[in-house]
């Protein structure tokens, strides 16, 4: 069974597409495939997107490089909602969302999920590794006075201090 197309290669009769929709010479590649489904490949990369948001959003409840990023987190039942909804969202928009939300019409296989799951749970060890990073890495940006940066720096100190108690 040949795709009319042949950037389009068949295996077993399952069409497998890069997910580009022209090629680099902005020629159309896969128009009279794409009236069947979006590219699974799309699908995957949409689905890794909100997966490194979604835990991202728990190692962003902590800015004070702090560890335990999950100390206190059933503490605060809004958060725990607005993060469930976040979750079931996502799977229903990639299993049944469809040509709706433009996915791929079969949504994801199970290896999939755990592909995705796996690389957005890379950013709390990135987060973890990025917490040891001295401040003197990062570059200064603005034009703050020396002064105003001393006096934000006893601040975030005090601060600090006041939470530790």
């Amino acid at each position: 069974m040949n795709h009319p197309n042949p950037a389009v290669r068949s295996w077993d009769g399952v069409y497998v597409t890069n997910g580009m929709l022209k090629d680099f010479d902005g020629e159309p590649l896969y128009e009279s495939f794409y009236e069947y489904t979006p590219s699974r490949h799309l699908t995957i990369v949409f689905n890794v997107f909100v997966f490194l948001q979604i835990f991202n959003m728990l190692a962003a409840r902590k800015i004070n490089d702090e560890i335990n990023i999950f100390d206190g987190v059933f503490t605060n039942p809004m958060f725990c909602g607005v993060w469930l909804v976040i979750v079931i969202g996502q799977i229903v928009i990639v299993s049944v969302g469809s040509t709706a939300m433009k996915v791929h019409i079969a949504g994801l296989t199970s290896q999939q999920w755990i592909i995705c799951i796996c690389i957005g749970f890379l950013s709390l060890p990135m987060n973890l590794v990025l917490k040891f990073v001295s401040d003197k890495v990062a570059i200064k940006m603005g034009n703050e006075k020396d002064e105003d940066i001393r006096i934000a720096n006893e601040d975030y100190l005090n601060l600090r201090k006041i939470a530790g108690q």
